[in-house]
Formats: structure tokens, C-alpha cells, sequence
């Protein structure tokens, strides 16, 4: 998943930020944190948003991990 980012991958599956929080469970206000980089989610969280966006785990949480530690 080179090049894209994760706010580009939420919008290439859902239509809004509060469909992608609406489909999680989360407020919209929560959402966009995380999108936006405002926000680190838990390991719980980037579960979540890999049923949401139908990623691994492992291909969700790369987008939140420093590049130092993908080695």
C-alpha cells in the first residue's frame, strides 16, 4: 500500500468520515481525529478499522507505526 495514505484509503471506501464512523461505532469527532492524525488509535481501534476498510490488522496499524520500526 505505497503512496497512499490512510485519510486517502477512508475515502476511496466510504463516501464521508461519518460513514467510516458510523459503520465502526465511533462519533464522527473521533474519526476524524484518527484520520487526520490528530489521534492514536488503540490496538482495539485499528481492529476496527481493518473490518471497516477489509485490511489485516498487520496492513492497518503500518499506517500509524514510525517507518523505523517496519524494518
Amino acid at each position: 500500500m505505497e503512496g497512499i495514505t490512510f485519510r486517502g484509503l477512508v475515502y476511496s471506501k466510504f463516501k464521508t468520515i461519518a460513514d467510516f464512523a458510523q459503520v465502526i461505532g465511533w462519533t464522527r469527532q473521533k474519526a476524524t481525529n484518527i484520520v487526520n492524525g490528530l489521534q492514536e488509535p488503540s490496538l482495539d481501534d485499528t481492529d476496527k478499522m481493518a473490518k471497516a476498510l477489509d485490511l489485516t490488522l498487520d496492513e492497518t496499524a503500518r499506517f500509524f507505526l514510525p517507518k523505523k520500526s517496519q524494518v
